[in-house]
């Protein structure tokens, strides 16, 4: 019997610089939001789902979302960050991502 060690998540880790091009080495900018992943339904009676990182479901925060979600195909599978544009200040606001991602209901809308 051969023990290995859990597998890790890769998580984002801050940089002071991009590193050089190396063979097989992959990157990308980290914005300040919440990172989830999109699930479309695997049949015509299923539903979008929405999951953090950390595994709880919060569609129900971000119904805008979802509703978008349900023009895209079938049994596709989305990752990416969550983040709310500040229009006023032109910038990423990780405050009213905070504020939306507690949001339920009518209130998230």
């Amino acid at each position: 019997m051969v023990l290995r060690p859990p597998v890790e998540p890769m998580l984002a880790q801050a940089v002071e610089s991009v590193p050089a091009l190396v063979r097989d080495l992959a990157f990308e900018q980290k914005f300040d939001g919440h990172r989830a992943i999109l699930f479309t339904p695997a049949s015509p009676d299923g539903r979008v789902l929405l999951q953090t990182r950390r595994g709880p479901l919060v569609q129900d925060s971000f119904p805008d979302l979802v509703a978008a979600a349900e023009q895209l195909p079938d049994r596709l599978v989305l990752d990416g960050e969550l983040v709310v544009w500040d229009t006023a200040a032109g910038r990423l606001s990780f405050e009213a991502l905070q504020r939306r991602a507690a949001a339920r209901g009518r209130t998230a809308a």
